[in-house]
């Protein structure tokens, strides 16, 4: 679980990160360079992992890696051009929801009550957090309807990504998946970016940097190690704390402001994913006694 918390840590920052490389690229430029980055960090692990990966497993990598690595955060950051970073956070914290519903009904991964209850919780302090941020003006539907979307696309692939990690192990999936992520990512930043120009400047830098090591490589390698011993339905209640950290840093350092209510929903997020937590243990020790 400590695993998942920092990568959760990691890609809540990485809005931010974002919106200071937005100041020198296209987002979908953007993501191929931090995808780029990330895997000259793993070449050393490719090397030893490519020559032994049997060849049924390549095709559900490929696809796992595309779905993942390219359209999960290409909807996700191409929307944060349109809209603030907390709003963009606050869409993430949807993702415990959409988790057991996309779990329950079409995997068999049959939620129980306190799944259902704290999914809600959290579903209730996203709304709130959404209600309090009206009438700011930076806040886009057209960007939250892409992150919302890329939420959705993460959702469905976490448990064929834990399966496949499962078969593979979680050093070679992760390797070898960040290897080919910026292959495969090329051709749609081509096709579909708005310019290919790269106005270089020393924050826009930095925060490529720190997406490409921290918020890819680092981040991705502990969440994908967090699977081996996560369950998804509780990996997506952990996702419910993304929001906060995400609005929190959105605030200290990007001058966002959030409303009472904003910080009412993130106090029924934070309320929701300590509960989810907690349950299990308690059901467990009530059933002992």
């Amino acid at each position: 679980m400590l695993y998942q918390i920092i990568a959760l840590i990691l890609w809540s920052s990485a809005f931010i990160a974002a919106k200071y490389t937005y100041t020198m690229t296209d987002p979908l430029l953007m993501l191929l360079c931090r995808l780029l980055l990330a895997s000259l960090l793993v070449l050393p692990a490719v090397l030893r992992f490519g020559r032994s990966l049997e060849k049924r497993h390549w095709r559900p990598l490929l696809w796992l890696t595309f779905l993942n690595y390219v359209v999960v955060l290409a909807m996700q950051f191409v929307g944060l051009k349109y809209t603030s970073a907390t709003s963009a956070s606050t869409i993430v914290g949807l993702e415990p929801l959409l988790m057991v519903f996309i779990g329950h009904f079409f995997f068999r991964d049959f939620a129980r009550w306190y799944h259902w209850l704290c999914g809600l919780a959290a579903f209730a302090g996203v709304a709130l957090l959404i209600a309090g941020s009206g009438g700011e003006g930076d806040i886009s539907l057209f960007g939250c309807l892409m992150v919302f979307g890329g939420g959705a696309v993460f959702c469905t692939t976490m448990r064929p990504t834990q399966w496949m990690i499962a078969e593979i192990g979680a050093p070679a999936f992760t390797s070898l998946s960040m290897a080919v992520a910026p292959l495969l990512c090329l051709p749609v930043s081509l096709a579909f970016a708005d310019s290919l120009h790269i106005d270089w400047n020393l924050p826009g830098v930095l925060g490529l940097l720190y997406l490409g090591v921290c918020c890819s490589w680092l981040s991705y390698t502990l969440w994908n190690k967090g699977m081996t011993s996560v369950s998804a339905n509780f990996s997506g209640m952990l996702t419910a704390s993304e929001p906060v950290f995400g609005t929190l840093l959105a605030v200290l350092v990007l001058g966002e402001q959030v409303s009472a209510l904003s910080w009412l929903g993130i106090l029924l997020v934070i309320a929701a994913t300590a509960a989810s937590v907690a349950m299990p243990k308690l059901l467990a020790r009530r059933h002992m006694t």
